[in-house]
């Protein structure tokens, strides 16, 4: 008999109890952990998957954000609840379209006049040089009790473009699709 984990002679599969699969082998009967030791967190995560289909998704209807009636579902750019739906991410050429490109030793002054890892002015120099633009449009980090944080966190917000998102050509600062006017 083949095993459902795969696992040949797993007691568990012989017993119908096995957790290794992920598939939840004994059904929803089966205890969330079991005394005799093995077991896994397959039968928990089908358990959990279950649930969650047998609801519909999040629960209270309407789209990722679970709110009945929200616009942005409907239009299949809600943010509600971190989901993010199905919105893909945004094309840089379409985002950073009016962008003016940053010279690499834009970057290099930048980076001295800061005290950052490594790895963290890496991630700055290995972004589009329009995305760059952005990061360095934010300013100065000086205040800053951990100035790699800051920038790694800059660098990522950058890159995390939604369809729709654009850039402000007079502060070059990120503006969300939803905005019609710089908040700056």
């Amino acid at each position: 008999m083949s095993a459902a984990c795969g696992k040949p002679g797993c007691k568990w599969c012989a017993k119908g109890e096995c957790w290794g699969s992920g598939k939840g082998g004994g059904g929803a009967k089966k205890p969330m952990f079991n005394k005799q030791g093995g077991g896994g967190k397959g039968h928990i995560l089908a358990m959990l998957a279950q649930m969650m289909a047998a609801k519909g998704g999040k629960g209270g209807g309407g789209g990722p954000c679970g709110k009945k009636g929200c616009k942005w579902c409907a239009q299949g750019q809600c943010w509600g609840s971190g989901g993010g739906g199905s919105r893909k991410r945004g094309d840089v050429d379409e985002v950073a379209k009016f962008v003016t490109p940053c010279d690499p030793t834009e970057v290099e002054v930048f980076l001295s006049m800061h005290q950052v890892e490594p790895h963290a002015a890496q991630k700055l120099k290995d972004l589009d040089p329009r995305l760059q633009r952005v990061v360095l449009a934010k300013g100065a980090m000086t205040d800053a009790r951990d100035q790699s944080a800051v920038l790694i966190m800059r660098c990522a917000r950058a890159t995390k473009t939604m369809p729709g998102d654009w850039i402000c050509p007079g502060c070059n600062d990120l503006q969300f699709a939803k905005k019609e006017v710089c908040s700056q």
